[in-house]
Order: structure tokens, then C-alpha cells, then sequence
């Protein structure tokens, strides 16, 4: 098995990468799994791990991630690519932002496996996603609120998730009307969220901690304020990695991409991961019970 995901739609890019690898546990009752980032390791490694032989002579799956952000590895890929589809091995190749429809590496994937990319969604193809999010949360109203919802909030899904799935908190299984929908969703939060951020990267936590008390006060859930800080963080990474993508590569707004490229100055890029690995923790000990939603709020903000 050789897929080739990419796009600028980051969210639906590492839903469908979740996606493929829990099919692939379930099918193989456990795998031997190796991730590697092509911005981080050397093609050597990757090929050392290719040539290795798993444990019990199992089946591998290899994650690759960036396999064509840098041009050494991404021509080391190219080369190598009848010889890793031949091998017995599973591999998932993920790139975010941009590819051109004339990439060298997405043709030679799309001829010797699976090539799908994820383009930001806007117009009908938005409402329809957020009529299936609706629904797969329980509630039949998305065709009522799609059309607001995309108004206010455009194609950043992790935002729109957030946002979705602070409807669905307050509504307590009821039925969502529009004039909740009005109430609840801020199409102005982004920018006090780019001012909670930018007080976090210039180590003002006691400032930060003040503007996430005022939304919460204000009847934001902690949950919807972590999702908001989750994909402000995860743009900074883009922008981090790939400044020369612009915001159309990253497939961001221009307004989020400028205000994103002056706070990720402020940061370096090992910062940036481990911020984004506290938040990911963060999300899962609320979600799991081990800590109070508004104290893991706080918690993060002292951490980050």
C-alpha cells in the first residue's frame, strides 16, 4: 500500500491520515509503525529503515511526513519509487499546504498508488461538510446553520469543528436554532485569540491567562478557546516551515497568514512543537476526565 495525502485543508488531511491507520491496526490486529519528517531526518535514515526487517517478519507502515518539502529527500523519494512500492511494507506520505497538480513526486506516487488532496473547501462543499458534522454529532439542524456558519467563519475547519462543537456542548441535546448559532459563534474571536497567542510568545502567561478568563466569563468553553489556540499554533508552524508559500500555499486567509508570520517570529521552531504537543495533551487529559476543563486551560497557558 503506497497513499500520497496532501492539500492545504490540514484538518480533513490529518482526519483522513487517522483515518487509514486505524483501518490498518483494525485489519492487522497491531502494526509495527515507524513516522519519520522529512524536515527533520536525513534520507539515510529512511532508507536504512526501508531495508530493515521488523520484528517476526512482520508488515511495516512507515508515516512519512514533508516528503517533498526538501529537495534532497524528495528527489531521493523520487528515485526510490518502484522500489518502495514493490516492497512489502505499507507507506503513508503526508504533505501540507500546496502541490502542484505537475509535482514530479505526485506523479510518481499517483502511478504506483494513491494520491488524494485535501483543498480548503468553500460554497456548497463547505455547507455539505458541516451538515456531516452536524450529523455525525447527532443533530439533523446542519442544513439550517451551514449557510451562517460558512458566512462567519469561512473554510478554516479546525475553527469551524471548534465552533461546532460548542454548539453542540451549550445545546445539551437540544435542537440548535439559528439564533443560537448567532449568539454563541464569534466571527471576530480569531483576532483575540491572535492577541491571547501573541501575549503567550512574549511570555506575558499572566496577561494570557486574563484574556482566557474573559472568554470563558463570557461563555466561551474552555474546549472551543483550546481548539482556537490549537489551530492558532498549528498555523505558526506552517507559516514556520513554509514562509514562502504564502498564504494561498498554506491555504490560509491573507489577514491570518500576516498576523501569523509576525507572531511565529517570536518563536523558534522547536518551541513551536513542544507548545503543540502540550496542547494535544492538554485536549486529551480534559476529554478523559483527568483534569478539569477551565484548570487544563489554565494549566497549558502556565506551561506554554
Amino acid at each position: 500500500m503506497l497513499i500520497f495525502l496532501y492539500g492545504a485543508d490540514t484538518f480533513r488531511l490529518r482526519r483522513k491520515a487517522r483515518q487509514v491507520i486505524s483501518e490498518y491496526k483494525a485489519r492487522s490486529r497491531g502494526a509495527d509503525f515507524a513516522v519519520f519528517d522529512m524536515n527533520e531526518n536525513r534520507v539515510a535514515d529512511l532508507s536504512a529503515a526501508f531495508r530493515q526487517t521488523s520484528l517476526f517478519g512482520a508488515k511495516r507502515f512507515f508515516v512519512v511526513k514533508n516528503p517533498i518539502s526538501q529537495k534532497e529527500a524528495k528527489e531521493a523519494l523520487i528515485a526510490a519509487a518502484e522500489s518502495i512500492a514493490a516492497l512489502p511494507h505499507n507507506f503513508l506520505f503526508l504533505q501540507e499546504g500546496k502541490v502542484l497538480k505537475t509535482d514530479r513526486f505526485l506523479k510518481a506516487v499517483g502511478k504506483l498508488g494513491q494520491a488524494q488532496e485535501f483543498a480548503p473547501l468553500d460554497g456548497a462543499n463547505l455547507e455539505k461538510w458541516i451538515v456531516a458534522e452536524f450529523a455525525a454529532l447527532g443533530h439533523s439542524e446542519g442544513g439550517t446553520l451551514a449557510p451562517a456558519l460558512a458566512a462567519a467563519i469561512g473554510g478554516d475547519l479546525w475553527r469551524m469543528s471548534g465552533e461546532i462543537g460548542k454548539l453542540v456542548h451549550f445545546a445539551g441535546g437540544k435542537a440548535i436554532s439559528a439564533a443560537d448559532a448567532a449568539k454563541i459563534v464569534s466571527p471576530v474571536a480569531d483576532n483575540n485569540i491572535f492577541q491571547t497567542v501573541d501575549a503567550i510568545a512574549a511570555g506575558k502567561k499572566k496577561e494570557a491567562l486574563r484574556m482566557v478568563r474573559r472568554h470563558t466569563a463570557a461563555g466561551d468553553h474552555p474546549l472551543y478557546l483550546l481548539a482556537m489556540i490549537a489551530a492558532q499554533f498549528r498555523n505558526l508552524i506552517l507559516v514556520k516551515r513554509c514562509p514562502a508559500a504564502g498564504a494561498r500555499g498554506l491555504g490560509m486567509h491573507p489577514y491570518v497568514f500576516s498576523k501569523s508570520a509576525a507572531i511565529a517570529r517570536r518563536f523558534d521552531g522547536a518551541r513551536l512543537e513542544k507548545s503543540y504537543g502540550l496542547i494535544w495533551q492538554a485536549d486529551f487529559d480534559i476529554k478523559t476526565g483527568k483534569v478539569d476543563a477551565a484548570a487544563g486551560l489554565d494549566f497549558l497557558i502556565a506551561k506554554l
